[in-house]
């Protein structure tokens, strides 16, 4: 049976969701056929130094990572720059998701891995791209049965024929762009207090609440725009 080594990209580890809906590509993977996959989370330091030494040894790897800002976590470059010294020819796929609602913010990230594969001399699987990442920290399973049902598709297909269908990529992917009406809804709730809960209570949490309006990059004399208002 082909060996699937999957790697956690986020620097949440093992609580992530890059990790949930991993799982559940792996599952596919299994239920096709496919042996257990070897599982290595990036952010830990030991597995960080698994992952390159496998990366040469795997039939199929499977990278996923969360977007940040419209690009990816810096272990996962450490980890892009590594394999590239180490060598190691495998089928290689990625699953990109992100807390942006569209599918869109994914695609410069996702052409770029497409590109890296081909410089790594690696045959591409695809790239499963997913918004709306964040809420899978919060919504129960049940809610997510149709996005687990067509990842574990995707898993099969993998197993199966060493790529991902376009078609249920596009399926995953949900809302590529919005309309210029559903558009102007989503922005107009963003400015809600209700909508900015989660996001305060991460402020709180992390100890940045009081520096939430900082602009580090503001001209000293106030003739420069601050990263506030540029966004």
């Amino acid at each position: 049976m082909r060996s699937l080594l999957l790697l956690n990209g986020s620097p949440r580890g093992s609580r992530s969701n890059s990790m949930r809906m991993l799982a559940r590509v792996a599952e596919g993977w299994q239920a096709a056929g496919g042996a257990a996959p070897q599982v290595l989370h990036l952010a830990v330091k030991a597995d960080f130094e698994r992952a390159v030494a496998a990366f040469a040894q795997a039939d199929t790897v499977l990278l996923g990572l969360p977007l940040y800002t419209d690009s990816m976590p810096a272990l996962v470059l450490a980890w892009i720059e590594a394999v590239g010294r180490a060598g190691g020819r495998p089928t290689l796929g990625f699953l990109v998701q992100s807390g942006f609602p569209e599918a869109l913010h994914s695609r410069p990230l996702e052409r770029y891995l497409e590109k890296l594969a081909r410089r790594l001399g690696a045959p591409y699987a695809g790239t499963i791209v997913r918004g709306g990442g964040e809420a899978l920290q919060t919504l129960p399973d049940r809610a997510c049965r149709g996005l687990w049902a067509r990842l574990r598709t995707l898993g099969g297909q993998l197993a199966r024929d060493g790529r991902f269908d376009p078609g249920t990529l596009r399926a995953v992917a949900g809302v590529e762009r919005f309309g210029r009406v559903a558009g102007a809804l989503v922005a107009a709730a963003v400015r809600l207090p209700i909508t900015q809960f989660y996001w305060n209570a991460q402020l709180r949490r992390s100890g940045a609440w009081g520096r939430r309006f900082a602009a580090p990059y503001a001209s000293p004399q106030g003739g420069g725009t601050s990263v506030a208002e540029a966004n």
